[in-house]
């Protein structure tokens, strides 16, 4: 029996035809966890029962075998479908059949020259793209490959109307996230990622799992398979089942543990970003972030893993490497736009003040007092040193304060710096002193001391 879309789907489906009918091309914009499937689906067997045919391209094989059953159930007419992976596709552009529509699952990546190429082997066919996030780490937008967005519903709604749900987001974080730089492409270095974690004591992993999620089913994002592996030993050797799986994992041997986490048998599945685009695992209520990660893509689908909607479920998300800090909540507001993004405004979520209970470690509105998640009042005292209980690390009650107007300036490079409030971040982000100010600032170099600090009163009251 085919699965029939709920309201909210149907007008998304809907809407999309609405806009092919005016437009060549649609970006379908539906967060993680939306159904998206059901969606792709229904657009792809009423395209195929008039003999169009569809081309739906993916970037992994995983995606395209897992696509390829839900067509299957939902009684698509496959001799109408190609589904390939973009790398497939691209080398066997003469050999297909000349498609009327080209589906892209997981469309923040067409961008890359390989999508590129497709579409322009096709310049007739109708483009139809699909994403939780149209974000790119370098700002880039989609406009010039889709002509319009359409947007479903957002997190907050999917949870409030029981399609998502509800969570609790915790952040005892064990990263040294001074130590992250970045690579060409926009992300952290393994080699930086190395150091960051090079402190973090697999115990606290453990102690924080048994002290917020004892028993429950986690899904564990690793950074490295090295670090993925040795997570997961620590695990068993404290009593907790626990298994690593990468992308170089037997199929066999990874269709296995996936059915042993799915009976309960293994608690933790720990992984290297295999678990996150549309990839399909079983259902969970933990997820355990320990991948640092400048993408927002990456985190919001990492993040929200284990939000699945299931009746009387609460979702947790423990995040050891401050990843909320960059990137906000799951259902924190966005803004997407097909013309792409201000590097220096991805998300508005500089506008959200969050903090983190250094009591129960759950984060919650920056000054809410007593903690809203276990009632204790906090108190800061930013100039000493407070010992976690359990003597595995110390931490610093300042780094839980996250004022993303300051926070947002640590990954900045120099050269994206211009007003002189961005200056004065920056240097306050880094811990650098006013006078660095001063010697970097084009317009201030001629200034005399006096007339420099005048200058920077009003920030220095502001951000005080």
């Amino acid at each position: 029996m085919v699965f029939r879309p709920h309201p909210y789907q149907t007008n998304l489906i809907n809407q999309t035809r609405s806009d092919l009918v005016k437009h060549k091309g649609a970006l379908i914009v539906s967060p993680a966890g939306s159904g998206k499937s059901v969606v792709i689906a229904d657009i792809v067997k009423k395209a195929t029962e008039r003999n169009n045919h569809v081309l739906f391209i993916v970037h992994r094989k995983e995606l395209a075998d897992q696509i390829k059953d839900t067509f299957y159930f939902h009684e698509v007419n496959m001799q109408h479908v190609t589904i390939m992976t973009v790398g497939r596709a691209v080398n066997r552009l003469d050999k297909l059949p000349s498609p009327s529509l080209i589906i892209t699952d997981e469309s923040h990546h067409s961008r890359a020259a390989s999508y590129i190429k497709i579409y322009d082997a096709f310049p007739h066919a109708y483009k139809l793209g699909f994403t939780a996030s149209p974000w790119r780490m370098n700002g880039k937008g989609f406009d010039d490959i889709y002509d319009v967005m359409v947007e479903g519903p957002n997190v907050k709604w999917l949870i409030e109307n029981n399609f998502l749900a509800p969570y609790t987001y915790y952040a005892p974080t064990l990263a040294d996230l001074d130590q992250l730089k970045k690579t060409n492409t926009g992300d952290y270095s393994k080699k930086s990622m190395d150091k960051a974690m090079n402190r973090t004591i697999f115990g606290d992993v453990i102690k924080h799992y048994r002290e917020l999620a004892d028993g429950k089913q986690a899904i564990l994002y690793a950074h490295s398979v090295e670090n993925s592996q040795l997570i997961a030993e620590s695990f068993k050797r404290a009593g907790v089942t626990a298994a690593h799986a990468d992308s170089k994992t037997p199929p066999k041997e990874r269709d296995y543990i996936m059915t042993r986490f799915k009976s309960g048998d293994i608690k933790i599945l720990c992984n290297v970003d295999l678990i996150s685009e549309g990839f399909n695992v079983p259902d969970c209520e933990v997820v355990i972030l320990m991948r640092p990660t400048a993408s927002l893509v990456l985190h919001i689908q990492q993040s929200m893993r284990s939000m699945r909607y299931k009746p009387g479920k609460k979702a947790i998300i423990i995040d050891h490497v401050g990843n909320y800090e960059q990137h906000g909540l799951p259902d924190t507001e966005r803004e997407w736009d097909l013309k792409g993004v201000d590097k220096q405004k991805k998300t508005n979520t500089q506008s959200i003040g969050l903090t983190d209970c250094p009591h129960c470690y759950g984060v919650i509105l920056s000054g809410t007092n007593p903690c809203s998640l276990c009632g204790e009042a906090i108190i800061i005292e930013q100039s000493d040193l407070d010992q976690v209980e359990g003597e595995l690390k110390q931490i610093n009650p300042f780094e839980f304060e996250t004022d993303y107007r300051i926070t947002k300036y640590k990954s900045k490079k120099l050269e994206e710096l211009n007003t002189l409030e961005d200056f004065y971040l920056y240097a306050k982000a880094r811990g650098y002193k006013e006078t660095w100010i001063k010697h970097q600032h084009p317009d201030l170099k001629s200034l005399s001391w006096p007339q420099f600090f005048i200058k920077l009163k009003p920030l220095k009251k502001l951000y005080k």
